[in-house]
């Protein structure tokens, strides 16, 4: 809090979270057998680096915040042969108390419209480096960033 009514908080987080005695064995219905020793590797949907940077300022029934979320590469599956590229995940808003009964906010959700998928992609844990360098530009289901937009809330308090 460097002067009143000013907070920031920031974090950031090293880490390296890993896969230990991790032997997949998978036998699928026409009598093939899939195998990984994913032992050592990096924890699909993790990152190795985390940013939270996330400033905010009251003033009197005004309240504006800020907040910003870096994820570094994250695997898409455990053979660690696929990955997502970092993003930043972005939002803030602005809340206004009218009075003790009634608030209103407006919130913007990736104000840097950042695009891209995040997670981890169903059917993919065991695909090997050989088998990796085929996929690019391929269509796949998984979890993406959510897109651009803005939300007002009117709050009501009995």
């Amino acid at each position: 809090t460097p002067f009143k009514g000013f907070a920031l908080h920031g974090l950031l987080t090293l880490q390296k979270p890993t896969y230990r005695k991790l032997d997949i064995e998978v036998a699928f219905s026409d009598g093939v057998t899939e195998r990984a020793n994913v032992s050592g590797n990096i924890v699909t949907a993790m990152s190795k680096v985390l940013i939270e940077l996330d400033p905010s300022y009251n003033y009197k029934k005004w309240s504006v915040g800020l907040n910003f979320r870096y994820f570094g590469k994250q695997y898409i599956n455990k053979t660690n042969t696929l990955y997502f590229n970092g993003h930043w995940e972005t939002f803030g808003g602005v809340n206004w108390d009218v009075n003790k009964r009634l608030s209103l906010g407006c919130t913007v959700v990736n104000f840097l419209n950042q695009t891209g998928a995040k997670g981890s992609i169903a059917g993919a844990e065991l695909i090997t480096k050989e088998e990796a360098k085929d996929i690019k530009n391929c269509l796949m289901t998984g979890s993406y960033l959510r897109p651009f937009t803005v939300e007002f809330t009117a709050n009501i308090r009995f």
